[in-house]
């Protein structure tokens, strides 16, 4: 009798263009095709994730339309990184039912960098959802996560679309979800415009005077002192004017800079990889101008991903039969 091959679905990094994804699942899913083995990076390393813990795709793509992404983002002074990403990793783990690898109904490794040790790192044992807040901290935007001494930053440094890793986990069938195009830019041109939504800026720029309303009135000050500066602080400097001069503000220079620098360098770093790996499917979704912050669009980036696979799915059913 022959032996059933054995499918490893590799999801690539690309912010909210990593909700493909969920449409590539949806489609392998309606017609009762399972992935024996998941890998994930960024954005794909939620997702997989998400399924690796029992989720069906439909049950993601809703909580991916009914998340208040708004409430899940923690900044902080921007010295590494503008978000924190504690309140991310906490709705993570929520999501993930708190499991650890060994867990998970189908086996999932997860790709992220070690900033202190400057080497590629692949997840697979322990804390599923502190893994995932490493492999998705990008830098510039995410502070790096802490896993004992060492800093890691988004796996997209080192493994944008992790099919090797599917295949040495010992997949015979590879399905690389690449969410990276052609980038025909040089490096130093003008960067693109990212703009903040005006909701975002106003709790960044409330979180930045709360930072430093706190640090100006340290906790070990007597009550009743604190109570009178906070009053004042928050009279003088916390009316709403404040919020409104800098709303409608852009990501800091740098972080818009280090974005899409690092961007450009996966996006080249992928196309390399790619192109000369023995993939028997390559999934390479077109965005028009669906971008990395999208997350608003989860239907049409669902679809988009739906569309893509269905058109492979005659061909994977062959090699399956």
């Amino acid at each position: 009798m022959k032996k059933k091959p054995k499918i490893g679905l590799a999801l690539g990094a690309g912010g909210a263009r990593g909700l493909v994804h969920i449409g590539v699942l949806k489609v392998l899913h309606q017609n009762k095709i399972y992935p024996d083995y998941l890998a994930g990076t960024s954005m794909g390393a939620v997702i997989a994730a998400l399924y690796a813990a029992g989720k069906t795709p439909a049950e993601i793509e809703e909580l991916a339309k009914t998340t208040d992404w708004k409430k899940i983002v923690d900044f902080t002074v921007p010295k590494t990184g503008l978000l924190q990403g504690d309140i991310i990793e906490k709705h993570l783990r929520k999501l993930v039912e708190n499991k650890k690898f060994y867990q998970l109904q189908t086996p999932l490794q997860i790709v992220a960098y070690n900033l202190t040790k400057n080497e590629k790192v692949i997840f697979s044992k322990g804390d599923v959802a502190k893994a995932v807040r490493a492999s998705i901290s990008i830098p510039g935007i995410f502070a790096p996560t802490i896993i004992g001494r060492d800093q890691y930053v988004d796996g997209m440094i080192a493994d944008p679309t992790p099919f090797d890793v599917v295949t040495e986990m010992g997949a015979d069938i590879v399905i690389a979800v690449d969410l990276y195009q052609r980038d025909k830019k040089v490096l130093g041109q003008e960067v693109r415009q990212i703009p903040l939504s005006k909701e975002l800026m106003q709790k960044f720029v409330a979180d930045e005077l709360l930072n430093f309303r706190n640090y100006l009135f340290p906790d070990f000050w007597p009550k009743i002192i604190l109570k009178f500066f906070h009053w004042l602080f928050d009279r003088l400097l916390y009316p709403a004017k404040i919020i409104r001069i800098m709303a409608g503000k852009e990501l800091p220079e740098i972080s818009k800079v280090m974005y899409q620098s690092l961007i450009s360098i996966a996006n080249n770093f992928a196309r390399e990889r790619i192109e000369h790996a023995n993939i028997q499917f390559k999934i390479r979704p077109t965005f028009g101008h669906l971008d990395w912050l999208d997350f608003d669009k989860v239907e049409k980036l669902t679809e988009i991903g739906e569309k893509v696979m269905q058109k492979e799915m005659p061909r994977l059913k062959r090699l399956l039969s």
